[in-house]
């Protein structure tokens, strides 16, 4: 949450309406960082973020001692980084095979701000971004994706859940595991928007996902505050 008057005002002319409310809820860095990065130390590596929303990841990785910059195309977000003194490069995600950067990154986070239907039904336009990702980092580094919340007129296209197999297919011969979100419930939980069934993260270089204890316990609050039926009803949404 945004606190400072002068951000505030900033995001204010944010060109994606999600980012203008600067009481956002920023819950998931945490919680994902303690389930698929186990163990994983991030002192004096070097990060780069796609789309870094109100910068919470790029905070929590810099306390943890990792130099983080991101790739930014909103020029008010851009400068709220600049503001908290993160390395900003201006350029659209959607065209990330033109990036061009001096040195490779020891690790890439991309929570929500890239989408495979900005590719649909062009396999090999799919296929240069993704290499486009997987090359920004340096041999044995690491990389952590997850899809944009798709809109209403993504998932009615036809062979929706086809184009997610390619997507998946894509990932998969280039050395990448797939953890599929289980619910909107359990993906609420990672900070992750679950708008229909088939969103997956993507890893690379990372050990397989795995539940916490404190995750466990954190769902296991929320199953008996929300009440089982409920939140039955919700693991099935």
């Amino acid at each position: 949450m945004l606190t400072d008057p002068k951000e505030i005002e900033l995001v204010s002319t944010s060109m994606e309406p999600g980012l203008r409310d600067p009481r956002r809820h920023a819950n998931g860095p945490e919680e994902i960082l303690r389930d698929f990065f186990p163990g994983l130390s991030f002192a004096g590596k070097s990060i780069l973020e796609l789309g870094a929303g109100h910068y919470e990841f790029c905070e929590i990785l810099r306390r943890l001692g990792a130099t983080v910059s991101a790739i930014e195309l909103d020029p008010p977000i851009a400068e709220l980084g600049r503001r908290r003194g993160f390395g900003i490069h201006m350029h659209n995600i959607r065209e990330l095979a033109s990036f061009s950067s001096p040195h490779r990154f020891d690790g890439l986070l991309c929570k929500g701000s890239n989408n495979p239907f900005w590719f649909y039904r062009d396999r090999a336009a799919l296929e240069t971004f993704t290499d486009a990702l997987t090359g920004l980092v340096n041999p044995g580094g690491w990389v952590w994706a997850v899809s944009c919340p798709w809109t209403k007129e993504e998932v009615s296209r036809p062979k929706f859940n086809a184009w997610l197999e390619v997507e998946a297919e894509i990932y998969a011969a280039r050395g990448y595991q797939r953890w599929a979100v289980p619910s909107r419930f359990v993906g609420g939980h990672y900070g992750i928007s679950v708008p229909a069934d088939g969103l997956c993260v993507y890893t690379l270089g990372l050990p397989e996902h795995r539940w916490s204890l404190r995750t466990l316990a954190a769902l296991a609050v929320r199953v008996a505050w929300r009440g089982p039926a409920r939140v039955m009803r919700a693991l099935r949404r």
